[in-house]
């Protein structure tokens, strides 16, 4: 089960770095690999983008979203609810 977090401060300098529009690279930038987000994107999981031609672009309020739904207790939890990557 995941933990629901009420802390509106917990993701607050997630947001002040975050571009209203973040490239792959910003992402990385953050802490999840380019091959990452690749490969998330491929299996349908992952935070959403938007695609515009070649360009992948990640909304800085699904990145937030992507992050808060994936706060954690304990490790079992992770197992439970994600895939292998």
């Amino acid at each position: 089960m995941q933990a629901q977090t009420e802390d509106p401060e917990l993701f607050h300098s997630l947001r002040d770095t975050l571009k209203p529009m973040n490239t792959t690279k910003d992402v990385a930038g953050i802490g999840i690999a380019e091959g990452t987000l690749a490969y998330w994107r491929s299996t349908g999981i992952g935070p959403k983008f938007v695609k515009v031609g070649r360009t992948v672009l990640y909304p800085r309020e699904t990145l937030i979203a992507y992050f808060r739904d994936h706060v954690y207790q304990s490790t079992s939890e992770v197992t439970n609810s994600c895939p292998e990557v």
